[in-house]
């Protein structure tokens, strides 16, 4: 037996002894008793180190103590073939017996560290969810809105750092402030942002109002011109009617003076039928100039009456632009020429 062995196991047996013991099972409960009473004698303060570390001492003691008494036993089953049954039975029972002693002697010990650790994980879950509101706006989707990060910011500042926290408060502490100043940082950022999209918004709403006033002054200038447009129309007919009246007037006074004239050649000579022949043909030609001229005049109001009705086919094509499709003036121009010009596929304007 070494002395490492002698000076950590509980018991020492002689080598005369160990042989009855472990063949015959002879003083095996006396001697578990025995260890079990010293393994039991102390009562250690769990909430010291040193009685932590006794406990632990203790259980160890015990397993050397297995081990030194099992090795004792094999060495007698190497020495003795003929009772290695039994002597095998009785170092199954000091082993089990003394691993059950062991585990009852560091129960103790055992519930308390798993009882620390799961006081040091609840506080580090505490820490943790200081640390998740901190990250929120990070790890927001879409981002996160001045009411949200108000939000999380005011369950920041409700969590008390006070002395639930026990040796992490410090680290607690110095989380909760990280994590505030991050959400305020965000929070400042995101009420900047909402007020200039306010202010954007406000911007753009203004900038519709003018162009809808521009809108509306263009078509009312529209209105008038094409209003222009009608009464000098009806001027200009007016005054074809006149000329036609007094070209009627004009007709009428020279067919009679023609009628006169023909009375008064009838009772002329040869020569005055010739003269007078000329004279028609010459008032034929007249006539059919006239005629030409004439018919040349209502070609030109023709045209003119249809550069009129295009003109407005036009005004309401370039209004529609720019009312349903939100276009300016120009766009509107632009694209009612292109289409006119026929550069838009599969697109024409009915005339």
């Amino acid at each position: 037996m070494t002395k490492e062995t002698t000076s950590t196991a509980l018991v020492t047996l002689q080598p005369e002894n160990a042989l009855a013991l472990f063949k015959d099972g002879t003083g095996v409960d006396v001697l578990l008793a025995d260890i079990r009473k010293q393994a039991s004698s102390l009562v250690p303060d769990l909430s010291t180190k040193k009685g932590r570390d006794e406990i632990a001492s203790i259980a160890y003691a015990v397993t050397r103590t297995k081990t030194y008494l099992d090795g004792l036993g094999k060495a007698l089953v190497d020495e003795y073939k003929e009772v290695p049954k039994k002597i095998d039975a009785n170092r199954k029972i000091i082993r089990d017996t003394l691993d059950i002693l062991r585990d009852e002697v560091r129960a103790p010990l055992t519930a308390y560290e798993e009882a620390e650790a799961n006081r040091v994980a609840a506080l580090q879950q505490r820490l943790n969810e200081i640390a998740q509101l901190g990250n929120m706006p990070v790890t927001a989707i879409h981002g996160a809105t001045a009411e949200q990060l108000g939000g999380w910011l005011a369950q920041l500042e409700q969590i008390a750092i006070d002395d639930s926290w026990q040796e992490k408060q410090t680290e607690a502490g110095v989380a909760k402030e990280a994590a505030i100043i991050k959400v305020t940082q965000a929070l400042e950022a995101r009420k900047q942002y909402e007020a200039e999209q306010a202010e954007l918004e406000r911007l753009r709403q203004e900038q519709a109002k003018r162009d809808q006033a521009e809108r509306e002054r263009q078509i009312a200038e529209q209105a008038r011109q094409a209003e222009a447009d009608r009464q000098l129309q009806e001027r200009a007919e007016s005054q074809r009617r006149e000329q036609q009246a007094k070209e009627r007037e004009e007709q009428a006074r020279r067919d009679a003076e023609e009628a006169q004239r023909k009375q008064i050649e009838a009772e002329a000579n040869a020569q005055r039928q010739a003269e007078e022949a000329a004279a028609r043909s010459a008032e034929q030609e007249r006539q059919r100039i006239a005629a030409q001229q004439k018919a040349e005049q209502e070609e030109a109001d023709r045209r003119a009456a249809d550069v009129e009705h295009r003109r407005a086919i036009n005004n309401q094509i370039l209004g529609a632009l720019m009312v349903d499709a939100g276009l300016d003036a120009g766009q509107a121009r632009a694209v009612a020429k292109a289409i006119a010009n026929g550069k838009i596929p599969n697109v024409s304007i009915s005339y």
